[in-house]
Formats: C-alpha cells, structure tokens, sequence
C-alpha cells in the first residue's frame, strides 16, 4: 500500500525540509515554502523530500549500467570496469602527483563533449599541458571559472557528456 509523505519544498532554489518555515534556510527567500505530498511503496527506497525505507537486498532489481571505457586499463579497473554515467568520481592525493594530468589524459579519450573546469589553472596552462601530453581533441572545451552559478549555466548550455572540475576545493 503506497505511504503519503508529507514535505516543503522552496520554489525558489528546490529545498526540501520536513517542517513549513517562513524563510528558505538555503536560499534565505521568504515564503518560498510549500507543502508537497509524494507516495511511494512501503519499504522501496528513497522518496524525494521523504524518508528512505530499508530494502532487502535480494529484492532489487539488477539495471544494468554501460561503463564508459577510457581506454586506459588502470583507471577502467580502479573505477570497477570504466565510467558509470551519472556518476561522480573524486580524485584526490597530494598536490603535483599527476592528478589533473590523468584527468586531461581520461577526457581526452571520451566521446561526445567535455566541459573542462579550472578554478586554479588557466586554459594556457592546460593546453601546454595536453601539448606536452599530445592531446589535440577537439572535443574538450576549456573555462576557467570559480562560480558555480556559472559553470552550471555553461553546462547548461554545452550540455557536455562529461564535467570535469579541477578542483572541487575552488568552487
């Protein structure tokens, strides 16, 4: 039997909390928030702006993902056979061990467009880089940015296959 769940969420920027308050605690908008009621059946998962059930674990059902190979074994292996799409992959480790230029490397080999983000580095200093590396893709296109309201409205726009940003910390 499906459950009502009972939610407020700001039509403002999309904030969801189980109490109506006057102002958005995200945005700071005021009378923003307004009640939504979504069903779902009793012990299947996560409703949006609901409680998540627990789920017997024989009871899921098996999606198939298509990895996305990069062409580079290593990294297809570590990521447990290449790219999931839709997922986020975090690369961390100390600074000037080769993250980024394992990144260039990675998107280099994708298909389809790549928005690559750089709140440190310029787009100069990454195209010496992939020079050095001999990239030539045309499909990799470069903004140095820090805002995430723009990269968002960049990738909006582009509407890449991938987005990379490098790194997380200067957003």
């Amino acid at each position: 039997m499906a459950k009502p769940k009972k939610f407020y969420q700001c039509q403002a920027c999309g904030y969801i909390t189980a109490k109506w308050m006057g102002r958005c605690s995200d945005c700071g908008e005021w009378n923003t928030l307004v009640e939504e009621v979504k069903t779902a059946a009793k012990g299947r998962g996560l409703v949006s702006g609901g409680r998540a059930e627990p789920v017997p674990l024989n009871e899921i059902g098996t999606d198939t993902f298509v990895r996305v190979m990069t062409g580079i074994g290593e990294f297809d292996r570590v990521l447990g056979g290449g790219i999931v799409p839709g997922s986020v992959v975090l690369i961390g480790g100390d600074p000037g061990i080769g993250k980024s230029t394992l990144v260039l490397q990675v998107v280099s080999m994708l298909k389809g467009g790549v928005l690559y983000v750089s709140g440190e580095e310029s787009p100069d200093q990454i195209k010496l880089r992939a020079g050095r590396l001999q990239i030539t893709s045309g499909t990799v296109a470069l903004l140095a940015e820090n805002s995430l309201e723009h990269v968002t409205e960049a990738a909006g726009e582009m509407e890449p296959t991938a987005v990379v940003i490098d790194s997380i910390q200067t957003m």
